[in-house]
């Protein structure tokens, strides 16, 4: 196979967003285990059974929106919009990496192939169906994220408390209405429709409800910082100095958005964005501290 495409289906993979899949280790690092070697393994195992399916349905969804990216400005590169590989191919592809991902979660346990099976039906009629409906396309986007904390809780047997569910829901509503922002605001400025959902979406509209979801994520995080069953459970009163780090971490990323008007995607811009490593670094190091050290 020739390095252009080998170059080509890892583009079409989208392993940058692999990223996204960290959530499924949540769970362990949440309930203080991540150093439960045998926990760690099953949870890695769903990590990477979650990010097979995950480009699978990257595949799927480039494929059944193809006409689309070939008129988009960014997405008319990717490779089958730019026909680098062709549909019978990513097809193949999509096929072989769904299979992997199933049967390495099964491997693990059944509820994890169930939660993955799951994942890959929604993002199914999501392509489909959902992404044309406003609100409720975001909605499911962040369901997405909900799922992999799941898949991290199945593999490791690690219960999940109620305020992550939420401010997971909610933070990934966030980032994915920053997504949707720079679509209206291209479709307002050009008068390009880069998602029928655009429809259902003004600028302001996004604008406010992104100020709405981000008063609620910090309240909602200080609520499980302070929340005695949580500090009992993690034996640490200490977890709320790390509000700090969540405001300024919103901030930062509603500073991209609304000042220097940052057209990358969510996860390009956690990658290129310096002082938004530096700060989710520091939450890391800190939440790390007050679980394991302090």
């Amino acid at each position: 196979m020739e390095t252009n495409q080998i170059s080509n289906i890892l583009k079409l993979l989208r392993p940058t967003h692999y990223i996204k899949n960290l959530f499924v280790l949540l769970p362990l690092f949440f309930s203080a285990q991540i150093t439960n070697s045998a926990l760690l393994w099953d949870a890695l195992l769903a990590f990477i059974s979650f990010c097979l399916v995950a480009s699978s349905v990257y595949v799927f969804n480039d494929i059944y929106d193809v006409e689309e990216d070939r008129i988009h400005p960014e997405k008319k590169t990717r490779p089958i919009a730019s026909g680098a590989i062709s549909i019978p191919m990513a097809l193949s592809i999509d096929v072989a990496f769904s299979i992997l991902g199933l049967s390495l979660a099964y491997m693990v346990n059944y509820k994890l192939l169930l939660v993955l099976l799951t994942y890959k039906l929604i993002n199914i009629i999501y392509t489909l169906i959902i992404k044309r409906i406003a609100i409720l396309d975001v909605m499911i986007l962040s369901l997405g994220f909900v799922l992999r904390l799941y898949a991290g809780s199945v593999s490791t047997n690690i219960p999940l408390s109620e305020w992550i569910i939420i401010m997971t829901f909610l933070l990934s509503m966030l980032i994915v209405l920053g997504k949707r922002r720079n679509d209206v605001l291209f479709f307002e400025q050009k008068e390009i429709v880069l998602r029928q959902a655009v429809n259902g979406y003004n600028s302001m509209f996004l604008n406010y409800t992104m100020i709405m979801l981000s008063s609620v994520i910090v309240v909602a995080y200080i609520m499980y910082t302070v929340t005695p069953e949580i500090q009992l459970r993690l034996n640490t009163g200490h977890l709320f100095i790390t509000v700090f780090w969540v405001v300024a971490g919103i901030l930062r990323y509603l500073q991209l958005l609304y000042v220097f008007d940052a057209k990358e995607n969510p996860v390009r811009l956690l990658i290129k964005d310096h002082p938004l490593k530096l700060i989710v670094l520091a939450w890391f190091l800190n939440f790390l501290y007050f679980l394991y050290m302090a």
